[in-house]
């Protein structure tokens, strides 16, 4: 789905001799012009770089996204502010950078499975712009949870390698869009337009670049434990969204890729907290 960039499809552009460097360029744009809301230079294509070959660096963009939250958690701390409402407006400081992108499919994607009887019918529901009772229902529940869980993670007392609470969310972001690509090399688009339609399927190297850049990050960031747990939570989560969305719609879709981003990060958190419970009882 290009309509959050300006890219220029002009056959000329494209003519122009590729370097490696500006295909990583354009690819690192492509990805930040489709996971957020934060405004990138216009530029114009002129390798072949696509949303599937730009898959590797959608951890770095979940990463910066976590930056951002952990920027503003670190200040409402800073102001005085308990524990539970800079969780919360970290959280919101991330949704907004997003535009709430994986949430809306999350929305989407729960209205239709809980919703209709037939693939056509859970479709047709997804594709319909309002929000119905599943809809409200999981994004509510995604958010306590979230929440919830991210509070009860700083007092379970285990500390991050390097950065503190900013550091997870750092992390977790960058495995969310990490476990993005299981269901993408694993399923074909259910529909002909879209965002999945538009998403070619990346090489298997791509995404397992992808999931190496966010596991180095945890390394360096959590250290190796911890980004084990990490890795296990939101893979396996992956895996079981894969299945669900191949039984339920027979393909891939946009919305069923962002809910697999948003349950990703709910698990990883929620394996992060018995971690942590773990460490602390050691």
């Amino acid at each position: 789905m290009l309509n959050r960039t300006e890219v220029s499809s002009d056959p000329y552009a494209r003519a122009t001799p590729q370097t490696p460097l500006r295909r990583i360029g354009e690819e690192v744009l492509l990805a930040w012009t489709l996971l957020t809301r934060i405004p990138a230079p216009r530029f114009q294509l002129r390798t072949r770089a696509n949303l599937g070959s730009a898959f590797w660096a959608y951890p770095l963009i979940g990463a910066a996204i976590g930056v951002i939250g952990g920027a503003v958690y670190a200040i409402a701390i800073e102001l005085g502010m308990g524990m539970l409402s800079p969780v919360a407006m970290a959280l919101a400081a991330m949704v907004l950078a997003t535009g709430a992108f994986h949430e809306d499919g999350l929305g989407d994607f729960m209205d239709g499975i809980g919703g209709g009887q037939t693939r056509e019918r859970k479709l047709e529901i997804m594709r319909d712009s309002r929000l119905g009772t599943y809809g409200v229902m999981a994004l509510v529940t995604f958010f306590l949870l979230s929440t919830t869980l991210l509070f009860e993670l700083e007092n379970t007392g285990w500390q991050p390698t390097v950065g503190g609470f900013a550091s997870v969310l750092v992390c977790v972001a960058a495995f969310q869009r990490a476990a993005i690509g299981l269901p993408l090399i694993f399923l074909n688009p259910v529909r002909s337009d879209g965002l999945a339609a538009d998403t070619p399927r990346p090489r298997s190297r791509i995404v397992a670049l992808g999931i190496l850049i966010a596991t180095l990050l945890g390394v360096v960031l959590l250290g190796p434990a911890a980004t084990l747990v990490l890795f296990a939570a939101s893979m396996l989560t992956a895996l079981g969204m894969s299945w669900l969305t191949w039984q339920q719609l027979g393909g891939r879709t946009g919305d069923a890729l962002g809910a697999t981003a948003c349950l990703a990060g709910v698990v990883s958190v929620a394996a992060l907290v018995v971690f942590g419970n773990a460490q602390s009882g050691l």
